[in-house]
């Protein structure tokens, strides 16, 4: 699992794009909105990060934390503003994609591989191995996504015991 690290500073630029889709009255399968987050730590220089969501509780000029992974690019996956008081874990309000795009190759193999070893057989046993497959993979990641969620949770509440910590040691 990605290592959490918190973000905290006052939000000076908040820019909202939406990406429209033709999709002939079907929904798109993920967010079409996304936020460019412009944050200024009390020390340091200004960082940029983008949130795929539609669900945004802050406005120019906020206090807030951030909660990313800490990798090159990180991805944002907690928001607390701390001058409203309100706050989203993106692990856990956006939806989540128990099946991904890389799977239906992944199975098109093995129904290749299946055929050409057991024959009729193989095709036979095809369809209950994809479903068993898939339900697999739905409940692994589901839980990769509770877990993930729950870290996050633990991430904001302590960013939260630090900021209070701090916050009586200046009066």
């Amino acid at each position: 699992m990605a290592t959490l690290q918190a973000i905290h500073g006052r939000l000076i630029d908040l820019r909202r794009y939406t990406n429209v889709h033709l999709t002939h009255g079907r929904r798109p399968l993920g967010p079409t909105e996304r936020y460019e987050l412009w944050i200024k730590p009390s020390e340091g220089a200004e960082q940029k990060f983008t949130v795929n969501t539609r669900n945004l509780p802050a406005r120019c000029g906020h206090e807030i934390s951030l909660i990313v992974t800490a990798q090159k690019v990180p991805q944002v996956l907690g928001l607390a503003n701390w001058s409203i008081l309100d706050g989203v874990n993106y692990a856990r309000s956006e939806a989540p994609a128990l099946i991904r795009v890389w799977d239906f190759p992944l199975l098109a193999v093995a129904f290749l591989i299946m055929a050409a070893i057991w024959g009729n057989v193989g095709m036979v046993l095809f369809v209950p191995g994809t479903l068993a497959y898939l339900l697999i993979a739905g409940i692994g990641r589901s839980v990769a996504r509770t877990c993930r969620a729950r870290r996050v949770d633990q991430a904001m509440d302590a960013e939260s015991r630090r900021l209070s910590r701090a916050g009586g040691k200046r009066r």
